[in-house]
Formats: structure tokens, C-alpha cells, sequence
């Protein structure tokens, strides 16, 4: 798997030749970190694609089947083969969710993603 680089404003690197390409267990990383950013219908192309986050950011969310959806749309990136640890902390009165991921990739090395969210 090759994919283009991200900044840290997730646009795409440019200008640095094949430098802006990622393989290996960096591609997957970065297409982790991706599908943790994707919102549920928000790509026209798919509309499946992606985490249904507000949906989650209700009075009593239902954190059981955010941590099976998460989880699913992990487990759909090529070379990702196992989840070792899952850490979810949602607090829908202020809006603020932190999901810390430890994952095994195709080749055998570990990696953590996560995502913290908080409306300011």
C-alpha cells in the first residue's frame, strides 16, 4: 500500500517528489488516523464510508456500538490484522470523546492512533 502524506492539517504533501509517499506500516498509520477522522456521509463517492460521530454525541450514547463501529472501520483497512487495546472516554455533556487505539499490522508492528475531540 502507498499513499500520499498528509500535513498536520491532513492536506496532501506536495513538492518533495516521492518523499510525500508513505508504505508499509506508515501508510497504514496514516489511513487509521484517516478513517478515525471520517464522518459517516460526508464523501459523496461513498456514503457509507466513515464513523457516524454525531450520532454518538447524544444525551446517553449507546458507547457499546460506537466501539463496534470504530472497531469495524479498523478492521477495513488492508493491514490492519489485530486491535490489541481499545480505550474510549465519551462525555456528551461537554461534548468531548478521546479514543486511543493500539493496533498490529501486517507486518508485525504495533501502532496507536487516536483521536481527541472537544468543542470549544
Amino acid at each position: 500500500m502507498i499513499v500520499r502524506g498528509l500535513d498536520n492539517s491532513h492536506d496532501w504533501t506536495f513538492g518533495r517528489g516521492l518523499t510525500n509517499y508513505l508504505n508499509r506500516s506508515d501508510a497504514i498509520a496514516q489511513c487509521v488516523k484517516t478513517k478515525l477522522l471520517a464522518l459517516k456521509r460526508d464523501w459523496f463517492l461513498n456514503r457509507d464510508d466513515g464513523i457516524a460521530w454525531f450520532d454518538y454525541l447524544t444525551k446517553n450514547p449507546n458507547t457499546k456500538q460506537l466501539e463496534i463501529d470504530v472497531r469495524t472501520e479498523i478492521f477495513k483497512i488492508d493491514g490492519v490484522i489485530n486491535i490489541d487495546q481499545f480505550d474510549l472516554l465519551l462525555n456528551p455533556e461537554t461534548r468531548q470523546f478521546l479514543i486511543q487505539i493500539t493496533y498490529t499490522d501486517k507486518f508485525n508492528n504495533s501502532n496507536e492512533a487516536s483521536i481527541n475531540v472537544t468543542d470549544q
